[in-house]
């Protein structure tokens, strides 16, 4: 890196305190990334380079990088062209966190359900609001797609719970709400789960209903009726998971 980058970063980066070491490392590049003076793409400075910016050691550079990298913050490369880079965490990340709290925490399918039906009410309340003419047709089109193949009896539960997944992601997308996208996105291995386990999943009445209520959750969003969509949304959760109320979310495999 030459000298010019270098003293760019020397205007982000502080000499740390020795008593905290990495830790201090760490909190400068999170508040970096925080303040959008680091972005996704961005490479930092290499090892050495950062340890003489920080005035530590190069251990104590290692051991802050490591921890960025079990946090999915970085990438690091090897090799000729490798590098330091900053990344958008992986929702999937958030998705192994919550499912361990819920698992500690023993929560059951009702307190999920309480959750889910103000939550994806709301965000269907949102994606009214201000879903795109491209957002709505992708969801009305997802909605269509589901019906089709609920009229085939040997279409496996597993391929329709995709499809409401990604209706569900389809919409909190059109929320244009961060936090619900990402809360979404980080919810979706438990909300797969879940389904998994419904044994209505193999009732044909049970699907046909789901696919009446995708639908009418599309049209409202559609629609601009933003309190129907919500409503469609909040009922369409609470049917899901009715019939598993008592159970622990810890019994699911």
């Amino acid at each position: 890196m030459d000298e010019e980058e270098n003293n760019q970063f020397a205007s982000v980066f502080n000499k740390v305190q020795p008593v905290r070491g990495f830790e201090d490392v760490l909190t400068q590049i999170y508040n970096a990334i925080y303040s959008n003076q680091l972005k996704t793409g961005d490479r930092l400075p290499s090892e050495r380079e950062m340890a003489s910016m920080f005035e530590v050691s190069r251990t104590t550079i290692r051991e802050a990088i490591r921890v960025l990298e079990a946090e999915q913050v970085v990438e690091v490369k090897r090799g000729v062209n490798g590098g330091i880079s900053i990344v958008e965490p992986k929702p999937d990340q958030l998705g192994r966190s919550l499912e361990t709290l819920l698992h500690f925490r023993g929560a059951t399918f009702i307190e999920l359900a309480e959750f889910r039906t103000d939550f994806e009410g709301k965000t269907a309340f949102l994606a009214a609001e201000r879903a795109t003419h491209l957002e709505t047709h992708q969801i009305i089109l997802i909605a269509k797609k589901f019906i089709e193949l609920t009229t085939d009896i040997n279409t496996p539960w597993e391929q329709l719970i995709d499809l409401d997944l990604a209706m569900h992601e389809a919409v909190a997308y059109a929320s244009k709400n961060q936090i619900h996208i990402a809360i979404m996105l980080g919810i979706q291995s438990v909300l797969r789960k879940t389904a998994l386990s419904l044994e209505s999943g193999n009732d044909q009445k049970f699907r046909e209903q789901q696919a009446i209520e995708l639908m009418e959750i599309a049209q409202a969003i559609q629609n601009r009726d933003a309190n129907t969509a919500k409503l469609k949304m909040a009922e369409h959760v609470e049917g899901n998971i009715t019939s598993k109320m008592n159970q622990s979310l810890t019994d699911l495999k």
